[in-house]
This record gives structure tokens, sequence and C-alpha cells, in this order.
């Protein structure tokens, strides 16, 4: 027995299943990003660079995989709040705090990759 109506059901899987997309593309860009750091830091990708100059991007594909987490984190607030606001029939606005904490996290993710890629490919040109 489901005391949800349908169109309230899709909608909060449709939102679940967004958030949820939007995280696991934050974190395999980021988690690419620091793979890729790694190798070069390492000596597995051939690179005539420090490996102290590497220091940098890497703690910014660092601080973006953990905003993508907290966004994820953020995201279970939002469906719990929803969820509840269906099975009560009542719609409040109680999600938008944590919604608005998951956008801000996913947005700031995605600009740390953004400046990780930055400094790394301007560390790569000054070779």
């Amino acid at each position: 027995m489901n005391s949800i109506p349908e169109h309230r059901e899709s909608a909060i899987r449709a939102l679940a299943s967004t958030l949820t997309l939007c995280f696991k593309f934050l974190a395999w860009a980021n988690g690419l990003g620091l793979a890729t750091v790694f190798a070069c830091g390492t000596g597995v990708i051939a690179v005539d660079l420090a490996a102290v100059w590497l220091r940098f991007p890497m703690a910014v594909f660092l601080a973006g995989l953990a905003l993508a987490v907290l966004g994820l984190l953020w995201s279970y607030p939002v469906q719990g709040s929803l969820l509840y606001q269906a099975i009560n029939g009542r719609a409040r606005r109680t999600h938008w705090i944590p919604l608005f904490c998951t956008l801000l996290a996913y947005a700031f993710s995605l600009l740390a990759f953004c400046i990780g890629c930055w400094f790394f490919q301007a560390l790569l040109e000054a070779l």
C-alpha cells in the first residue's frame, strides 16, 4: 500500500536521480583530475616537473571531491523532507535550505574542477 500520490513519487525520484547523477559526474571529474596529477607526481606519466609544484592542483581536486561528497550528504535531507511532505500531503518549504546547500556544494565542486584543470594546464605549459 502506497500513501504517496504517483505524480509526487515520480517527482521525488527524478530529483533524487538528478542529484545523484550530478554527484557521480563531479566525483568522476575531480577523481580523474586527481589521478592524473598523482600519476604525474609519481612518475607514471613522464613530466619534467617537480612533484612540489603539483600540490596546489592536487589540493584543489581533493577539495572538489570533498565538496561533491558534501553535496551528496546534503541531498539526503532534501529527499527526506520531500518524502515527509508527500506522506503528510502538505507542501512546505523545508527542503529549500538543504537543496540550496546541495546546489552550492555542487557548484563549488565544479568550480574547483575548473580551477584545478586551469592550474594544472598552466603548470604543464610552463615546461
